[in-house]
């Protein structure tokens, strides 16, 4: 069993901060990794791919995807990363002029490790969408709570590439979320946008690095991040580390966080109406990842989703 070392901040901050990356222990050995597989969508088509659960029949499993996008296509990609044993999942996108691609993501774990990496290449005028949801499951009683890591990195290579990325994440019980994404800004008139949301409840614990780096060339390009937090107990964990670089004037870059808990107007509205204080933790951490069902178009996507928080959450 070793420590990889994963989710690394390309600007370091603070050692003490313990920030700057993350471990995750894992048994090479033992690890099956799976083929790599190639998928190439040509130009001027419109395709829906699904990255098809891993039977992650051994205790560590690793496989590695790459979807090449022609010119002019337009692509969605949904990938269901709900794992039983643990999991490297790799993802590699190439995405090439006036293309669209959105990848939806749910990733949850009951008990195991998921580390999801995610990279990107965007050519001129191409666009990139990226849904996820973040969802700590209950697992068996005496177990710990499943660890989920993901690490983003998408390259604005050319001029007028556009990144927009939505995630929400609900954590619980001892769960941990590591989160890094970064974003590169090579072309001109670039842009990318930032939102993410999520509730933390009971002992969970949640990093999320957030860097937007302008590149020396990259003159007006724009981008934002803004995350909310919602904490839902004395004991969670929250890291927030919004991060912009930048080696060219001509640029626009702002970041935020707001981060806060239920407010007792909000607990009296839910208390009037015969709601519980749990009941309303749980239907304000259900919304922090519904939200994304109104991003999706696809109803298997949407089940996807809501069957998970129905799992978790129950009706609430």
């Amino acid at each position: 069993m070793t420590n990889l070392n994963i989710n690394a901040m390309p600007a370091k901050t603070w050692h003490w901060l313990a920030v700057n990356d993350a471990k995750i222990k894992w048994d090479s050995n033992s690890e099956e990794i799976y083929a790599d597989e190639l998928i190439v969508v040509s130009e001027n088509n419109k395709e829906e791919i699904w990255v098809e659960d891993i039977a992650t029949q051994k205790e560590y499993n690793s496989k590695k995807v790459k979807i090449e996008v022609k010119e002019n296509s337009e692509v969605t990609v949904i990938a269901n990363h709900d794992v039983d044993n643990n999991l490297r999942a790799f993802l590699d996108i190439d995405i090439s002029k006036n293309a669209k691609v959105k990848l939806v993501q749910l990733l949850a774990s009951e008990d195991k490790s998921l580390y999801n990496e995610v990279k990107v290449s965007c050519r001129e005028n191409s666009n990139f969408e990226l849904v996820q949801a973040f969802i700590g499951k209950n697992p068996d009683a005496g177990k710990e709570y499943g660890k989920i890591y993901s690490n983003v990195t998408v390259d604005l290579n050319e001029d007028k590439a556009d990144f927009k990325y939505d995630m929400g994440y609900f954590g619980q019980g001892d769960n941990l979320l590591d989160y890094n994404l970064v974003v590169n800004h090579f072309g001109k008139n670039t842009n990318c946008d930032i939102k993410v949301n999520g509730a933390l409840k009971d002992k969970s614990q949640k990093v999320f690095r957030g860097t937007i780096d302008f590149k020396k060339g990259a003159s007006g390009s724009v981008g934002a991040e803004n995350e909310t937090v919602l904490m839902l107990g004395e004991d969670v964990v929250n890291k927030t580390v919004p991060v912009i670089l930048c080696s060219e004037e001509e640029v626009s870059g702002t970041h935020g966080a707001s981060i806060g808990e239920l407010d007792e107007e909000t607990l009296f509205y839910f208390e009037s109406r015969g709601i519980d204080k749990e009941t309303a933790e749980n239907i304000m951490a259900r919304a922090s990842i519904e939200r994304l069902v109104g991003l999706m178009d696809n109803i298997k996507e949407k089940e996807l989703i809501e069957n998970t928080l129905q799992e978790v959450l129950g009706d609430a």
